[in-house]
């Protein structure tokens, strides 16, 4: 089949046009508007503004706050007992072995009394 060429141009134009309105029907962004047909002439009507009354704004009073003043105090004096030096070091020593060896021998003697006695 063969149209005339003006008749492609038309169909091509009402395509074109019918594209153009189901774009912008798909495009609105949340606005609604409508076109009444019902009475004579045309009217166009646009949305009442909304009033949003803004909330109630409650603040508390910004905190206080004294800083102490400084406490400046001296350390504690400190006191170093001098210890016995090392001659009574080894004295002592020596004492606890003495005392150590005379316990060993009491009980080797205690030993020994028992095990003659059995």
């Amino acid at each position: 089949m063969n149209f005339p060429q003006s008749t492609l141009k038309l169909v091509a134009a009402g395509f074109l046009a019918a594209g153009a309105l189901f774009a912008a029907a798909s495009a609105n962004a949340g606005t609604s508007w409508s076109v009444g047909i019902n009475v004579p002439g045309v009217v166009v009507t646009e949305p009442a503004p909304v009033y949003y009354e803004p909330a109630p704004v409650y603040s508390r009073p910004a905190p206080t706050y004294y800083q102490p003043a400084p406490v400046y105090s001296a350390p504690a004096p400190v006191y170093y007992e001098s210890g016995p030096s090392w001659e009574e070091r080894r004295a002592q020593r020596w004492e606890e072995r003495r005392e150590w060896r005379r316990r060993q021998w009491e009980r080797e003697q205690h030993r020994r009394y028992y095990e003659d006695r059995y």
